[in-house]
């Protein structure tokens, strides 16, 4: 199993697009178009966000300031923690979606 908050921004950037119906081959720099950064960008993550209800709490704990996504559905409920939101939204997905 991919432990996805290991990876690259770029890498989860592809496999998201991939489940999204993109075509990151198209983006930079193999054609020379920016893609997509889900990690980053709130107007690429907000729409992923939204269909697949993504709950996105600010914890503060003595150790660690994080942010944790929780996605649950009838086919289960996966949770990430990460500094940034909407990386932690898309590793959720990620989760969501490859460990379903």
């Amino acid at each position: 199993m991919i432990k996805w908050s290991e990876e690259h921004d770029n890498e989860l950037n592809h496999n998201i697009a991939l489940l999204t119906g993109e075509d990151p081959d198209k983006w930079y720099p193999y054609g020379g178009v920016k893609g997509k950064d889900y990690c980053n960008n709130p107007s690429d993550a907000w729409p992923i966000i939204c269909a697949n209800k993504i709950s996105l709490n600010f914890i503060e704990l003595p150790e660690s300031k994080d942010w944790s996504a929780q996605i649950s559905s009838a086919e289960g409920q996966w949770q990430a923690r990460c500094a940034r939101p909407l990386r932690a939204a898309m590793i959720c997905f990620l989760l969501s979606k490859t460990c379903a």
